[in-house]
C-alpha cells in the first residue's frame, strides 16, 4: 500500500472526518492518519493499527527487511512515517500517531465525539496541543463545516465545506481563510466500492496543480500508483505486493518505485471482534 506520497497542507486533515456512512465489516483509514489521501479501507472492525517500515534488501528473487527507515529517510524520498492509529466499536478514528525511528512520538491527532458524531479534534506536539478544529455534522452524520483555531491563541486560521460521499461520488474539499476568501479545492474521487481512484488538487484560480490516481489488487489493496503535475505530465509511480493476516488485511508490503527503491512496511492489528 505504501506509495510515493505528496504531502498534503496540514489543513485538510480536516477535511473527511465526520461519521462515514459505512457497513460494519470495515474500517476506514484515512483522514488524520498518514493515509489521508488513500483512504484504505481495512477488513472488520479494527481497534488498532501498528505500522513500520524498513528499507527493503534484494535476496534472490524477494526482498527482505534491511535497515530500519529514519525520519531523514522518510522526508527523502517522501513516505509515510511510522505510526498506530487506535478506533472505536463504530470504526471512527480516536487517535493517530506518528513516530521516529527509535518510537519517540512526533505528534498527535486527537478525536472527540458527541451522541456518537465527531465535534472536535486536536493536533498535539511536544505534549501541547498546537491547533484546534471544531467539525460540524448534519443529522445524518455527513460533515458539512471544519472550523481550525491556531493555538494558543484560539485564533480562527481558515473554514473547510464540502459536498459529496465516499462511494461512487466525488468528494469536494474548499478552503476558505480566515477572512472568508477561497482557497484551494481538493477533489476525492470513489469508486462504487468506496476505493479512492483520482485524487486532484486544484489552485485558488481552479487551476489544476497536480494529480494522483490509484489502482488496486483483487483484495481491495492499491497496487499501483501514479501521480501527475499540472500538464499531466508524470512525476512518480509505484507498485505494491502484499502478505495478509486472515481478515484479509495486509501485514506486509514491498513498494518499488521506478527511481529503483524499495521498501517493506509491516503492520500489527487488534480487532474488536
Amino acid at each position: 500500500m505504501k506509495k510515493l506520497i505528496f504531502l498534503l497542507a496540514l489543513m485538510i486533515l480536516a477535511a473527511v472526518a465526520c461519521k462515514e456512512k459505512k457497513p460494519a465489516d470495515f474500517t476506514r483509514l484515512g483522514i488524520y492518519t498518514p493515509y489521508q489521501g488513500y483512504m484504505e479501507k481495512l477488513n472488520g472492525k479494527v481497534e488498532s493499527v501498528t505500522e513500520k517500515a524498513y528499507w527493503a534488501t534484494p535476496e534472490g528473487e524477494t526482498y527482505v527487511n534491511g535497515a530500519k527507515m529514519t525520519i531523514k529517510d522518510f522526508d527523502s524520498i517522501g513516505y509515510t512515517y511510522d505510526f498506530k492509529a487506535v478506533f472505536d466499536a463504530d470504526g471512527d478514528l480516536v487517535s493517530s500517531t506518528t513516530y521516529d525511528e527509535n518510537g519517540r512520538v512526533i505528534d498527535i491527532w486527537r478525536l472527540y465525539k458527541e451522541n456518537n458524531l465527531y465535534i472536535r479534534s486536536e493536533y498535539i506536539m511536544d505534549d501541547t496541543v498546537r491547533f484546534r478544529q471544531v467539525i460540524t455534522c448534519d443529522e445524518d452524520g455527513n460533515p458539512v463545516l471544519y472550523e481550525g483555531y491556531n493555538q494558543p491563541a484560539d485564533t480562527l486560521a481558515q473554514r473547510i465545506e464540502f459536498v459529496g460521499s465516499y462511494l461512487s461520488d466525488t468528494l469536494t474539499v474548499q478552503f476558505f481563510n480566515h477572512m472568508g476568501e477561497a482557497g484551494g479545492k481538493y477533489l476525492f474521487v470513489f469508486n462504487d466500492q468506496g476505493l479512492l481512484t483520482l485524487f486532484d488538487f486544484y489552485r485558488k484560480d481552479d487551476t489544476l496543480g497536480s494529480s494522483q490516481v490509484l489502482n488496486y489488487n483483487d483484495k481491495g489493496f492499491q497496487s499501483e500508483y501514479t501521480s501527475y503535475d499540472k500538464d499531466k505530465n508524470v512525476t512518480g509511480k509505484t507498485y505494491s505486493t502484499y502478505e495478509y493476516d486472515p481478515r484479509g488485511n495486509w501485514i506486509k508490503t514491498t513498494t518499488r518505485d521506478e527511481r529503483g527503491f524499495a521498501v517493506i512496511s509491516e503492520r500489527v492489528y487488534t480487532y474488536f471482534e
